[in-house]
């Protein structure tokens, strides 16, 4: 029989739990972080869009007089709360002015929006504001008046401006390409006479190649180590002799290593002595090459004077129309340049002439669209804070896809082999630890890195060979030569004869055997790369530039930006890919092995499918962080201004050589190196957005082509 407790201990109808069991809060943390992601993401983005995208909308020019009776025209710019004042574009640099001047709103005494005021953008000195007053067309017979009064000198610059544009960009087209193809084949001329002295003054193909006997004995035993191995090879197909089949491959195989090997050192030898090429150039034969480059030279000189006259011809015709506009301050033209300012400037001079306060909206949006037009599609002038940025962009876009498509093969393969071939060890945690650790490291120290590897060791490299200091006598040369080639071949014996048969553990021998392989192999990539670097038959391909205090791969280019940049994002392309070859099921290797694969073409065939769209986001990621980089740069390559394009019509048509405009280091010097920081800031703006839409074009069309990689991959489903 139970007992019934007396007092009963009340039961809550709800269950409190613990704070720390709640996922509540956590949610909205979470949640709330994410949220100010978003809002700072967001707001970052829409300030550039705001900032960049009212930089080139026509503002009104207003005409202020202060107390003090001063009156000037100015654009405004910005206000400041403390003191009271406004930021005013006032331009006229020319004549002495402040290009932006602050003024307290106590000393305003009033300001108009005259319609006949105009905001005149110019080749050089930045803006003009005044009013116009007259044309005139001044030639030997004198001066005579086009035009007169803001609005007939208005309609005359809207009839005649055009043609005068044209005209001074023929000018521009003729003195760059014109003139500049004839000097690059002057110079070509000069330098092929310049590197016919120094071979001459050096004696190519007496004392440094080897002699024709000597080679003609390596060349005869070449072919008789060919003709006997592969003569080995058939006769132990054909009779064992007692060898086993094992033992007969092993042979064949060694054999063919032999001749590859030795075939090798042929081709060598064959292409250090170059029977073809001859020697130096003998007193009479350079004499004559003189000659002959002396005729060539006059006649591009003869047209090279013809196209100077078609310029003369050209600018003086240009600089016949002029433009009298006149600034309320102290009644002074806009001169044709500083050093002449009784001279009023030329049309051709004058890039857009905008009269804002006489405009309606629809002549406002025509030039906001002119002037995104020009910004994209000219050059930079007034020290990068006026014109365009056309080859900023072509830099940028180059470099941007030149280092893409660098280290993602190299990325790729390292990858493979850490997650496919190497043994999972130290080594190979050791490694991947540095590759973590390398992502890390400050991108200046890959900039110093570039500077001093790429630049000045891999480029004077390229440029003139190896110091004459450092080169190896000819003997000792082809001495290391013939070791390398036996250390190759004893590499290679040892690896074939270290392999156990099929079902049998390897012996001692073997172990030992294949250690030797991999010491040997160690010894001859050492000796290859000594030959290399060390070697006294190479002078470099651009010699007589180098010469001349003129290098062309040992200075700062293209080619060592995007190596530079390559290997700042190695990292992450290493890690994406490996990640993505992880992601592939090991399920389909081994239906892959089942089916008779061999391990490569189960890499081929299924791995790297399959971890294509991995590998691709691991580019993605590397191409946007090498875009935005800028420090490197500005050791390896990037300069402030170049109007010469990587890309141009001139063989090789691709100059990696050439140094080059960037986006990222463009906005730096705007924002800080600028001589006029109040012009600039509003092109730093613009800059930026400019940047944002690039990386993010770029991103899109391979965020594109890996999303149809993986709806290919994933097939249709049933």
């Amino acid at each position: 029989m139970t007992q019934t407790p007396t007092n009963p201990v009340p039961v809550s109808a709800f269950r409190r739990t613990p704070l720390s069991a709640r996922g509540e809060p956590m949610v909205w943390l979470t949640g709330g972080a994410l949220v100010v992601c978003l809002v700072m993401i967001v707001g970052l983005v829409g300030m550039i869009v705001t900032h960049g995208l009212t930089t080139f909308w026509p503002r009104p020019i207003e005409r202020v007089t202060l107390n003090s009776g001063e009156v000037f025209l100015g654009v405004r710019t910005d206000e400041a709360a403390n003191p009271p004042s406004v930021l005013f574009r006032t331009g006229n640099r020319d004549i002495g002015r402040e290009p932006f001047r602050w003024v307290p709103q106590a000393d305003i005494a009033s300001v108009e929006t005259p319609p006949e005021a105009v905001l005149v953008e110019r080749e050089a000195w930045s803006v003009w504001l005044g009013v116009p007053q007259r044309a005139l067309a001044i030639d030997e017979s004198g001066e005579r008046v086009l035009a007169e009064g803001p609005g007939p000198v208005m309609d005359f610059i809207r009839a005649e401006h055009a043609p005068a544009r044209a005209r001074r960009a023929e000018i521009e087209r003729l003195k760059r390409q014109d003139l500049g193809r004839i000097n690059h084949r002057l110079e070509a001329e000069r330098l092929k006479v310049r590197q016919a002295e120094l071979a001459s003054a050096r004696g190519d193909g007496a004392d440094d190649r080897m002699s024709v006997p000597a080679f003609i004995i390596v060349l005869n035993a070449v072919v008789a180590l060919l003709v006997a191995t592969v003569a080995l090879g058939r006769g132990l197909d054909g009779h064992t002799g007692g060898a086993s089949g094992g033992r007969r491959g092993r042979l064949i195989r060694v054999g063919r290593m032999t001749c590859a090997a030795l075939a090798f050192a042929g081709i060598v030898a064959l292409f250090i002595h170059a029977p073809w090429r001859g020697g130096g150039l003998t007193p009479k034969a350079l004499d004559g090459l003189h000659a002959q480059v002396a005729e060539r030279e006059t006649v591009l000189q003869a047209e090279y004077d013809r196209v100077l006259e078609t310029i003369r011809a050209l600018e003086t015709e240009d600089a016949r129309i002029r433009l009298v506009i006149v600034e309320p301050t102290g009644g002074r033209f806009a001169p044709v340049r500083q050093i002449e300012p009784n001279s009023p400037l030329t049309l051709s001079q004058v890039v857009r002439v905008v009269d804002a306060n006489a405009m309606d909206l629809g002549d406002k949006v025509g030039v906001f669209f002119a002037r995104w037009w020009e910004f994209l599609s000219t050059s930079p002038r007034e020290a990068n804070t006026e014109g365009g940025v056309f080859p900023v962009i072509v830099g940028t876009v180059m470099l941007t896809l030149l280092l893409t498509v660098t280290v993602t093969p190299l990325g790729v393969i390292a990858a493979l082999y850490l997650r496919e071939y190497a043994g999972q060890g130290v080594v190979t945690s050791t490694i991947r630890i540095a590759v973590n650790n390398l992502a890390g490291v400050p991108s200046i120290v890959y900039g110093v890195f570039g500077l001093g590897f790429f630049c000045y060791t891999v480029g004077a490299f390229v440029d003139t060979g190896p110091a004459h200091e450092v080169r190896l006598p000819p003997v000792w040369w082809w001495g290391g030569l013939g070791v390398g080639v036996v250390a190759m071949i004893a590499a290679y014996a040892c690896g074939v004869w270290a392999r156990p048969m099929p079902g049998t553990a390897p012996s001692t021998v073997q172990v030992w055997l294949r250690w030797c392989g991999r010491a040997l192999w160690a010894v001859a990539i050492v000796l290859a790369v000594v030959l290399v670097v060390r070697t006294p038959f190479f002078d470099g391909f651009f010699e007589a530039r180098a010469a001349d205090g003129s290098p062309t791969f040992g200075s700062r280019g293209m080619l060592w930006a995007a190596l530079t940049l390559a290997l700042l994002t190695l990292p992450v392309v290493i890690v994406s890919t490996e990640e993505a070859i992880a992601s592939v099921p090991n399920s389909m290797r081994e239906g892959s092995y089942g089916c008779g694969a061999s391990k490569w073409q189960t890499l081929r065939r299924i791995v790297i499918p399959g971890a294509l769209p991995g590998i691709l986001t691991g580019a993605i990621l590397a191409m946007a962080r090498g875009a935005g980089e800028v420090a490197p740069l500005m050791l390896v390559g990037a300069v402030k201004l170049n109007q010469d394009l990587a890309v141009s019509t001139q063989a090789p048509f691709l100059h990696l050589d050439r140094s080059f405009m960037h986006l990222g280091f463009h906005i730096y010097d705007l924002g800080f190196q600028s001589p006029d920081s109040q012009a600039a800031r509003p092109l730093v703006w613009t800059t930026t957005l400019l940047l944002l839409v690039i990386v993010i074009s770029l991103n899109l069309v391979a965020i594109v082509i890996r999303a149809r990689l993986r709806a290919r991959l994933s097939g249709p489903t049933v």
